[in-house]
């Protein structure tokens, strides 16, 4: 499947349900954590053959830190780990939001932020392969302190925001960036969402009439 005029240019994933699918399966909930960080791999790079130039998830949310102190860890050493990964598996350009600077975040994932946030790159024409994690971050944290430590002012207007495990709520996942979205929500697992849900939600999102509270013939221009 190949990009059109009509596909999102901006995708952004809530990547909900790890822990419940886990249950289901009588596994650990950091079964379903590996499972999900491991899924972000496989759909980024589903979204880079449907040539999507940005592609944004939502790792870990400032509410997430307040679950038990092993959970927290592990989500901390897991996400290390993923940084790293992900850093050898693709070429893309990253950006990073949220207070990764928090002393609430372990030390190991502060630095592997903290170098990914050194390769922080800026929104142009001609780079079309963009990917944003949003790490430690919410509503609550949408503020200057965030904006000075990330690059969220380099990351255009979302044009879709996909959240998976059946829930119809953002969850603080409130940047600037997705005031104009369109919402996307699906009962999948993120773990068992596949290139096949990727499809269904870009088709289901080409179908709409984008108005932006507006004019549709006036829509606004989306740098890539």
């Amino acid at each position: 499947m190949k990009s059109t005029s009509r596909s999102p240019r901006h995708i952004a994933f809530i990547i909900d349900g790890n822990r419940r699918w886990a249950r289901e399966r009588d596994l650990l909930p950091s079964t379903g954590h590996e499972a999900g960080y491991s899924n972000v791999l496989t759909i980024d790079a589903a979204c880079r053959q449907r040539e999507i130039p940005w592609r944004s998830f939502y790792l870990l949310s400032s509410a997430n830190l307040r679950r038990s102190s092993a959970e927290v860890e592990h989500l901390a050493r897991l996400m290390t780990e993923f940084f790293r990964e992900w850093a050898m598996a693709t070429n893309a350009t990253p950006h990073l939001v949220g207070e990764i600077d928090s002393a609430e975040l372990s030390p190991p994932l502060r630095a592997e932020a903290q170098r990914l946030l050194e390769l922080c790159g800026h929104a142009s024409a001609e780079n079309t392969n963009n990917v944003a994690f949003f790490v430690n971050y919410g509503g609550e944290s949408g503020n200057a302190t965030v904006s000075r430590a990330s690059c969220l002012d380099h990351i255009p207007p979302v044009d879709l925001v996909v959240r998976t495990g059946g829930e119809r709520r953002l969850s603080g996942f409130i940047p600037p960036q997705v005031a104009f979205s369109e919402l996307a929500f699906v009962n999948e697992y993120w773990p068992e969402f596949s290139d096949l849900h990727l499809d269904a939600v870009i088709d289901e999102f080409a179908a709409r009439d984008r108005r932006f509270g507006g004019d549709p013939a006036a829509q606004p221009q989306v740098n890539a």
